[in-house]
This record gives structure tokens, sequence and C-alpha cells, in this order.
């Protein structure tokens, strides 16, 4: 095999693949024919003279040497990101995979796109919503560049840096909680709650918190879809704990009620995240900093909602 005789686009299209887990998904990623997609892994595997992916009816799965290929590709594709950025002038251009969690997507989405389309017309932000503890296996996988996450999950491969924070709140159906009311975390077992299931960030925190007091609450319901936890909330089925980037909308409609948690405040710090060594290329960092400063303005838009609809913190 020549040195020379590798293709940066090849290796581009060989991590989508793996990413992927199927040239379909890949080739929809990538806008490309599905067809074309498999010559060029076909190229790639001819010039190094092995196969570097099993293709099963499930998708595909790497090779030994496959795995290979893909940590020392990624590497490559960094390399090759960092080196057109110092070398070349003009605003950040370039795709770029952000992880956003279910609470914070719907806040910040929509004013995240129309800011990035505005400043950074070449650059394509691709946007992922999920659980964060999910978002933070992709990003040790490489299957997204930078994510928002909450800062009390152990993340050893991931580097991480603070960004704001929010007060969780007890929350309820409609006038269980006056305007100004609070909940000491010592009453918590009065609520019977409805949460998300243990491994959930905002509920190891609420557990933490309880253990470190020796409280011990009721879990009345787990329920994993945050709308469908809001609408048993709202008719009276049970509680929850949420931070207000969740439920503002809802409150402010009158459609539930709620009231910070106190003696102790429980603080949920985001922060934005990428993977450990890694060094972000310009248009990843152009989509972290406008992420950063969408999140602060929108939370502190929402902060100054909540304050006029429930118990405030002062």
């Amino acid at each position: 095999m020549s040195r020379y005789s590798i293709d940066i686009r090849h290796l581009r299209y060989f991590i989508a693949i793996a990413e992927a887990g199927s040239f379909t998904g890949a080739a929809n990623h990538l806008h490309i024919a599905q067809p074309a997609l498999s010559q060029h892994v076909r190229n790639l595997e001819q010039s190094f003279g092995t196969q570097l992916l099993d293709r099963t009816t499930r998708g595909v799965e790497l090779t030994a040497d496959g795995r290979k290929l893909l940590a020392h590709a990624r590497r490559v594709v960094e390399e090759m990101d960092r080196l057109v950025d110092a070398i070349s002038p003009g605003k950040p251009e370039g795709d770029v995979m952000l992880g956003l969690p279910i609470p914070v997507s719907p806040l910040i989405t929509q004013p995240l796109l129309t800011t990035m389309q505005r400043d950074y017309d070449g650059v394509t932000l691709h946007i992922r919503e999920a659980m964060s503890a999910y978002l933070a296996e992709w990003l040790i996988d490489g299957r997204i560049d930078a994510a928002v996450l909450f800062s009390n999950q152990d993340l050893p491969h991931i580097d991480t840096h603070e960004v704001c924070e929010e007060t969780l709140y007890v929350v309820g159906p409609p006038g269980a909680f006056a305007p100004g009311a609070v909940v000491p975390f010592h009453d918590l077992p009065r609520y019977p709650l409805i949460m998300s299931h243990p491994e959930n960030g905002l509920r190891s925190l609420v557990h933490s918190t309880a253990q470190r007091l020796g409280v011990e609450y009721t879990i009345k319901f787990e329920i994993d879809v945050i709308n469908e936890m809001k609408r048993f909330v709202a008719a009276g089925k049970g509680f929850t704990v949420l931070a207000p980037v969740a439920f503002y909308e809802e409150l402010v409609a009158g459609r539930l009620s709620a009231a910070p948690i106190v003696e102790p405040e429980i603080v949920r710090t985001w922060t934005m995240a990428t993977r450990r060594h890694s060094r972000p290329n310009a248009a990843c960092k152009a989509a972290m900093d406008l992420t950063e400063a969408v999140l602060i303005e929108r939370t502190g838009m929402v902060k100054k909602a909540v304050s006029d609809y429930a118990g405030t913190l002062h």
C-alpha cells in the first residue's frame, strides 16, 4: 500500500459509517448516495489490503482492523481540521455534531440555529437530543463533537467547564404551591414523587442529597418521558423534581405549580463538554461559544419567568 493513497474523505466516510452502524444511516447523514459510499469503503479496504467492516442483516460491524483504523482515523481527521483552521483565513467552516439534553433542546435550539446561520454561515450544526447519560456515551465514542451535560455526572473521559446553574423545584398540580412557597428538603417525603430512572442525572442528584441528609422519600412512578411525567403531575397523580427549563411554560400557563427546594438549596450545574484530549476545531469552538451564550441568556429568561409565578430564593 502506498503511504499517500489514502484520501481524507475516505476516512471521514468510514468514521460516519462506524458511528451510524449502517451504510444507509451514514449516507443520509453525509447526503451522498449509498452505492458511492460503499465504493469509497471498498477503495479504503483495497488500500489497506484488509477487510474493515462486516456486513450483517442489521447493518455493519467493525472488524478488528476496522476498530484500529477508527481510533487512528478520528485523530487524523481532527488533526487535519486543526491544520485547516490554522492556515485558512476567514470564518470557521465545517460540520459540528452537538448533543443537547432533552430539557435544554427545546429551550435553545431555535435561537441557537438562527444565530449560527447568521454569524457562521459556513458551519453546519447538527443537533442530537437525548438524556445526558446517552450524550456522554456518544461524546466518548466520538459520535458527537460537544455536548451540554450536568456537572454531577462522573465523566472520567470528558473535559467540562461550567456554564450556568439552576435551582431545583418540587413541581405539583395547579394550586399545590402558592407563589412564594418553598419546600425544605426534609419535607420531601410528604410528596409522592414521579421521577426518571435511577441513572438519570437529576434523580441521582436528589438521591445523593437524600442519602447525605438521611431523608427517605417515596417514588410513586418511574417515567422517563418528561412530557408524560408532567401530564401525570398536572392530573394530580403525584409530584416531581425538575429544573425550571423543564417546566416553566406549564407554570406560566397555569398547568403546574412549583416551589424551590431549600435547606439545602439543590443546584444543578450545566457544563459544556468535549472528549478528553481532543482539540475542537474552529467550527466546533464557534458552536460551543454560541451555545454557551444562548444557554446563559435563555436560562436567565426562564429564571425571571419562574420567579413571577413560583417561590423564589433571595
